[in-house]
């Protein structure tokens, strides 16, 4: 993964005010302050408008699927705020964040294909949500497009975020793979073990603890809102594949199938990488010990807004509560019929 892949999202992120604007060699440059209220007073509008439309539908949704969908809506709304807040707000930590991750990565190549994982990403977002436009702008016709229209802006700020959180997590676990292959080269090889040697991977370790608390300082309130979203909508299309309506088609239920695997996969991904992250760190200190040199003493993991750890455990805990819902709904409106 490449600063300058980061760079590009930047360019893009910037015009929708939830990321830095771009990444130049004095530093980072933000958006001003005036252009992020203008894009949270347009959403806000949008979204107000988008709820009145959306006030038929909900009429007709038995009360497990509306509290869903209205839970749904809130926190999706919420997390475009959070993201707004999050660039014009956390520009310290953002530019800090830069300076140890260019510090590391200056010993590091830049890919020829760099620009390829956001490219490729962005093809699948447009067939996704090109594919959803065409199935209810069928069934709906103009009513889809006045209803829905603000959740293009959400979804693909939703995506940037997926993707930043993705890119950053690989060049952090880059790093750690390097750090962990130089400290195995000085272990197989003890005459190179010199107090400068062991001086710059402490250096670079502490930079690395200290890259990852800024790492969950910026995305856990991020990571946190973007796994209540996920869980919800699943939630919310599970329920209606177990439950079948007879609206439901062949079209439907492929689209709704895209929809759980795109958001499973942004939202989860990032918790196998922060496990993987964390297993790369115990490695090396293990490794450190073994040549009697303590690299840092602090426990380094990945919290959401500090409510929890990000690894694997995350994962199974959350699948084991999304089934668990999905079964008391199903009895729910059994008992109901």
């Amino acid at each position: 993964m490449s600063l300058k892949l980061i760079k590009l999202v930047f360019k893009v992120g910037g015009l929708l005010a939830i990321t830095p604007a771009k990444m130049g060699k004095r530093g980072l440059f933000f958006p001003s302050k005036a252009y992020a209220l203008l894009w949270i007073i347009l959403l806000t509008a949008a979204v107000v408008v988008s709820a009145v439309y959306k006030k038929a539908s909900y009429e007709n949704l038995t009360s497990v699927l509306l509290t869903l969908s209205v839970a749904t809506d809130i926190i999706l709304f919420v997390f475009n705020l959070c993201t707004i807040m999050t660039t014009v707000t956390k520009r310290h930590q953002w530019i800090k964040f830069f300076k140890i991750l260019k510090t590391l990565q200056s010993n590091n190549n830049e890919h020829l294909f760099y620009l390829l994982p956001f490219l490729i990403t962005n093809v699948i977002f447009v067939i996704n949500f090109g594919y959803e436009t065409y199935l209810w702008s069928q069934i709906m016709g103009a009513e889809f497009y006045k209803t829905y229209a603000v959740e293009y802006f959400q979804c693909y700020s939703q995506f940037i975020v997926y993707f930043l959180v993705y890119a950053f997590l690989k060049l952090i676990l880059d790093n750690v793979r390097n750090i962990s292959r130089n400290i195995n080269r000085l272990k197989m090889q003890p005459n190179r073990l010199n107090n400068c040697a062991l001086k710059a991977l402490k250096t670079d370790f502490l930079a690395l603890a200290e890259c990852i608390d800024i790492f969950s300082d910026i995305f856990g309130s991020l990571i946190l809102l973007l796994m209540g979203f996920c869980i919800l909508q699943q939630l919310t299309y599970l329920h209606s594949l177990v439950v079948k309506s007879s609206r439901d088609t062949i079209s439907i239920l492929v689209y709704k199938i895209m929809f759980i695997t795109w958001h499973m996969v942004g939202t989860f991904i990032s918790f196998f990488l922060c496990d993987m992250i964390e297993q790369g760190v115990r490695h090396v200190e293990m490794v450190a010990h073994q040549i009697e040199t303590i690299c840092v003493e602090e426990e380094t993991y990945f919290t959401a807004a500090r409510f929890f750890n990000l690894n694997r455990k995350t994962f199974l805990g959350t699948v084991n509560a999304l089934f668990t819902f999905l079964i008391v709904g199903i009895q729910f409106e059994n008992f109901k019929i």
